[in-house]
């Protein structure tokens, strides 16, 4: 492309716009770094271009069709103010009627960013350990155990149906108790003499005490363990659909972004019903990605719905500044789009298909890849922390096991009592010859 654009001067378009394009001042001059004026000086060297001009949006705003004409930097391409975009956009008809598009420069796509929630202590956290079927699946082989045992020894010793209930009760508790290690003579078979012992039985028991008593208690123990000492987190919100069901929760959205085009009329439910909810809530971009909305959105008061590999780099700068964030950034992304350049139709055509060869010859070299991948590697720091501290126990901890030791204390009161009143009644008959 040597000598091909030397006298061309093009006039470029930008706003200060991470991870895409960053205007700082440095000793008081403007520098332009990121991955856009990385691609387009490239371009321009491949295509011998010998100067560039760039133009800052005074309010760093992408633009939108307002009072019959276009604002921000859309509206200087519209004017014929500059040649060319920096910032890469969403492709629209409406656009097109005076910019070309380039090939894409990366393919984006909206997420959701919020907070985590710990896993915190209820009353029945210590019975989380194992899951209900494995409870359920305990309780029934219990009883089923119970129930044939006491059939195989009444079998051998004619009981009455009363003692029949005796016994049947005796088995579960000595189960139950060598289960929970509370009985140390384990005496499961009821026998004092193993001479009258049905073979049954024995393999029944055997089977108790080493899937229940010995594999499934040992595993209860050990995950009860991690359960109460580290805590599992989870997303506070991780789709649209989420955040329909909760009012604890704010979505806000930048305007820039304009996702009323995506969610509103999208003829989808959920997009079109989350849309209503984050529509009250929208604000400026520089003002939705700031330290205190990060903040509150760690709190879990926001969850912000953004670009993914603009959320991806926030997270990364706020994790340099802060050194510790735990956030969730969704993997569900929603709306996939290409960005692209827009390059004003007055320039030659010719000219650009020669640009966009070298957009694409700058894409194919995985340029956005480069400037992307630190970002991404520091965003994971961030989005992938887990407190793993051993937390003391106490009381709330064993709500469930106090709950349950003062169920049975009261249940054994109220059956002494009982007891007592009917040996008091079956005394007070026998004296008056009942």
């Amino acid at each position: 492309m040597a000598g091909l654009n030397k006298d061309l001067s093009l006039r470029i378009a930008y706003a200060h716009f991470p991870p895409y394009v960053l205007a700082t001042n440095k000793n008081g001059s403007l520098v332009l770094s990121g991955m856009m004026p990385g691609i387009i000086n490239s371009v321009a060297r491949w295509m011998n271009i010998s100067s560039l001009s760039f133009i800052r949006e005074p309010e760093d705003k992408y633009g939108t069709w307002e009072n019959n004409t276009f604002t921000g930097m859309v509206g200087m391409l519209y004017r014929n103010e500059v040649d060319l975009i920096m910032n890469p956009i969403l492709a629209k008809s409406s656009i097109l009627e005076f910019a070309y598009f380039t090939n894409p420069i990366t393919i984006g796509a909206y997420t959701v960013l919020s907070g985590k929630r710990s896993e915190q202590e209820n009353l029945f956290l210590y019975f989380s350990a194992l899951d209900t079927v494995v409870w359920y699946f305990i309780i029934i082989t219990a009883i089923a155990i119970s129930v044939t045992s006491t059939f195989m020894f009444s079998s051998l010793n004619a009981l009455p149906h009363p003692s029949k209930a005796r016994i049947c009760g005796e088995y579960l508790w000595n189960l139950v108790s060598y289960m929970l290690r509370q009985d140390p003579s384990h005496k499961l078979l009821l026998r004092k003499s193993k001479r009258k012992m049905s073979l049954l039985i024995q393999l029944m028991v055997t089977l108790w005490m080493f899937g229940v008593g010995l594999l499934v208690m040992s595993s209860f123990q050990s995950l009860l363990v991690s359960k109460m000492t580290v805590y599992k987190s989870t997303p506070i919100i991780d789709t649209l659909e989420d955040l329909l069901y909760t009012d604890a929760t704010v979505g806000v959205a930048p305007f820039e972004i304009q996702l009323e085009d995506v969610l509103e009329n999208s003829g989808v439910a959920v997009y079109e019903k989350a849309w209503l909810k984050i529509k009250p809530n929208l604000m400026p971009w520089n003002k939705v990605l700031t330290d205190e909305t990060i903040k509150d959105t760690e709190r879990g008061k926001y969850c912000i719905i953004h670009g993914y590999f603009i959320l991806r780099n926030r997270l990364s700068r706020f994790l340099k500044e802060k050194s510790y964030c735990n956030l969730h950034l969704s993997k569900k992304n929603f709306f996939p789009f290409p960005l692209l350049v827009a390059v004003q139709k007055t320039l030659p055509r010719s000219f650009f298909e020669a640009f966009n060869l070298g957009i694409t010859r700058s894409v194919d070299s995985d340029m956005p890849g480069k400037y992307f991948k630190p970002g991404l590697e520091d965003s994971n720091m961030c989005t992938s922390y887990t407190d793993k501290t051993l937390k003391p126990q106490g009381l709330e901890n064993l709500y469930g096991v106090l709950l349950l030791w003062a169920a049975g204390l009261a249940c054994g009161v109220i059956a002494l009592l009982y007891e007592l009143t009917y040996k008091h009644l079956c005394r007070d008959c026998a004296f008056r010859g009942f």
